[in-house]
């Protein structure tokens, strides 16, 4: 009898002991998964004081998000908490303002760049979270000509609101463009007169120095140091005619570069170049007009 009752009691004492054991090696294991957690919580609360520090906001938020997860120690979550609260004050944000007639039906039209991203308008507008520094905003709107703006944000700076207006469309039908007129700088006849001046001036120059050189030279060979009075004043004569006729003549250069360089800016109306054919009573005559 007390045979066949001992293999039911072992029965029952597994029966009641099996779920203890499974239950235990369940919570072993949910105990390693939390401790592997807690070490990611620990790196990325780490990761996040180093990125703040550095002003590498853009990753630091990331990382700070990570270990604000409930499944974190709550003094990690509670740090990362208060650095998303810090730095969510920190970065300024932008109000773009786009203003101007008709722009309501057109809004789909309307295409926004900022620093080289494209960005989606709201209506009404809402901020949009930038980062510190120098940005580079550029609007486009076909049949307008496109805006481009630049501005700076400070850290902390709320709400700076950028208003772009674009130049309202006239009603009616589009002007014709007039014909642009070029710009010419034509030389003045001054500059001309002034030249031939200079070159005829220093040629005369040249013309008395060499005659003074040559009667000079024949002076020393025929009657130095005995030569007449007569020879030495006319070769000095005809020096300080070369010196006065090369200085009026270096005068007269200056002036014509001095009119050259600084001639008036004149508008002229484009005159048409190509090949014309004209018909008279003689036949046809072909005329070319051009620049050259």
């Amino acid at each position: 009898m007390n045979r066949r009752r001992a293999p039911t009691l072992a029965l029952i004492l597994v029966t009641l002991f099996a779920p203890l054991c499974r239950a235990q090696s369940a919570a072993e294991a949910s105990k390693e998964t939390s401790r592997a957690e807690v070490e990611q919580c620990i790196a990325q609360h780490e990761s996040a004081r180093q990125l703040r520090l550095s002003e590498q906001w853009m990753s630091a938020r990331a990382a700070m998000i990570s270990c604000v997860d409930e499944r974190c120690p709550l003094a990690i979550a509670a740090d990362c908490r208060a650095w998303l609260d810090e730095l969510a004050g920190l970065m300024p944000t932008l109000i773009l303002v786009v203003e101007g007639e008709d722009l309501a039906t057109r809004h789909s039209s309307l295409r926004a760049e900022l620093d080289g991203t494209s960005i989606e308008l709201h209506d009404p507008p809402s901020p949009i979270e930038l980062l510190p520094g120098a940005h580079r905003l550029r609007l486009e709107l076909p049949g307008r000509r496109p805006i481009e703006r630049s501005f700076f944000l400070e850290q902390g700076e709320k709400n700076h609101i950028e208003r772009i207006q674009f130049a309202p469309l006239k009603a009616g039908a589009p002007r014709a463009m007039a014909p642009s007129r070029a710009q010419a700088r034509p030389i003045p006849v001054s500059s001309y007169w002034l030249s031939a001046g200079a070159l005829a001036a220093l040629a005369a120059s040249a013309g008395f120095l060499v005659s003074a050189l040559h009667e000079h030279a024949d002076a020393r060979a025929i009657c130095a140091p005995t030569c007449d009075h007569s020879i030495r004043t006319s070769i000095q004569a005809r020096l300080v005619l070369a010196d006065i006729t090369g200085g009026a003549g270096l005068l007269l250069g200056g002036l014509a570069v001095n009119s050259y360089l600084r001639r008036p800016v004149v508008l002229s109306e484009p005159r048409p170049s190509g090949a014309t054919v004209v018909a008279n009573g003689q036949g046809l005559s072909l005329f070319w007009r051009g620049h050259f």
